[in-house]
């Protein structure tokens, strides 16, 4: 239903008349003797409404009773008695329109009262629109947010393969107006690169692993093997708890107090180690190390191929944990690697 423009303009003005007047009664609140005044125009009202309703019943009361004896009755005998009753009706609705309307008196607060009320109902229902819109509003923001990220995403993905699809049009025609021998090397030339860039990896990634190994892991192995915590469990080792050992619980031991010996015949003793095996390590820190990066040579030269462990050491436990590499599943002294790109090359 459309509401005219000149209603709309009414309720602004009885709004702000309220406002005005809510204002007023806020700085100069209302006495008593104005409140008793307007209660008493209430009750006015409120009397004035009930006589209206008694007179309305009264008069109902009294068309009900003479509804016999003034009605047109179709059966009459003479035509004079039908035009008399016909006269006396149109009198009486003549009277009726010219009567004039019992409405409310100009110092009733009636009107008023309708109109705060319906006011008021139509604040409620904008608020509740208001409430309404703003979620929906939220909705549309969050999900014009998500269209905005897919936008870009498809933006991106239509770009890449628009850059794909030309480059493999330009390789066509290059490989259209090349000859079959001109093909074959320089597609023999791309796998060498290839090739060769997959080996510079590779020797990147050792470095960076036997780094690791010499720097963090071998500490952590030395200690396993001891008998100490797991590989990850105690991340800083140090040599002396290394040279000191751990005890049956896995707790490292107290050092011991150093032996003052002879220098000389310290300097002999580590000129006969030496002289013995030049490869023997410093430590048992230098010793895990050597054996892990033994073990990683062994089985990069393998590939998939198992090979025979010497001992149960705790480097190849912990490649087993990493997911690195697998035991047989019928011996438990063969170790490989797992081959990871065998679903990739499927």
């Amino acid at each position: 239903m459309e509401i005219s423009e000149e209603t709309v303009e009414k309720i602004q003005k009885f709004v702000q008349s309220r406002q005005a007047a809510e204002k007023e009664a806020s700085q100069e609140p209302f006495s008593a003797t104005a409140l008793h005044a307007y209660a008493r125009r209430l009750d006015g009202t409120l009397q004035q409404l009930q006589e209206q309703v008694r007179r309305q019943e009264d008069e109902l009361n009294k068309l009900r009773e003479s509804r016999g004896s003034h009605g047109l009755l179709d059966n009459s005998d003479g035509p004079w008695m039908r035009v008399s009753q016909a006269r006396r009706a149109k009198k009486a609705y003549q009277s009726l329109v010219l009567a004039e309307d019992d409405l409310p008196t100009t110092d009733s607060v009636l009107p008023s009262l309708i109109a705060t009320e319906d006011t008021s109902q139509l604040i409620e229902e904008g608020k509740l629109s208001i409430l309404v819109t703003a979620d929906r509003l939220s909705a549309d923001r969050e999900r014009f947010r998500i269209e905005e990220a897919n936008l870009r995403d498809s933006r991106a993905i239509s770009a890449g393969l628009r850059e794909r699809i030309q480059r493999i049009r330009n390789a066509n025609s290059r490989k259209q107006e090349q000859t079959p021998s001109q093909v074959a090397r320089e597609v023999v030339r791309e796998q060498k690169r290839k090739n060769k860039g997959l080996d510079h990896a590779s020797e990147e990634l050792k470095k960076s692993l036997d780094k690791f190994i010499d720097e963090s892991l071998a500490q952590m192995l030395a200690a396993e093997d001891l008998g100490g915590p797991t590989v990850g469990d105690a991340l800083e080792v140090s040599d002396a708890t290394l040279k000191a050992g751990y005890t049956a619980h896995g707790k490292p031991k107290k050092p011991k107090e150093p032996v003052e010996q002879d220098g000389n015949q310290q300097r002999i003793d580590q000129f006969l180690r030496r002289s013995t095996d030049g490869s023997n390590p410093a430590n048992k820190r230098e010793a895990a190390a050597t054996e892990a990066h033994e073990l990683l040579d062994a089985l990069l030269e393998a590939g998939t191929s198992y090979i025979d462990l010497k001992r149960d050491s705790a480097a190849s436990r912990f490649l087993v944990r990493a997911k690195v590499a697998q035991f047989h599943p019928r011996d438990a002294r063969r170790l490989r690697l797992i081959d990871f790109g065998r679903s990739l090359g499927d």
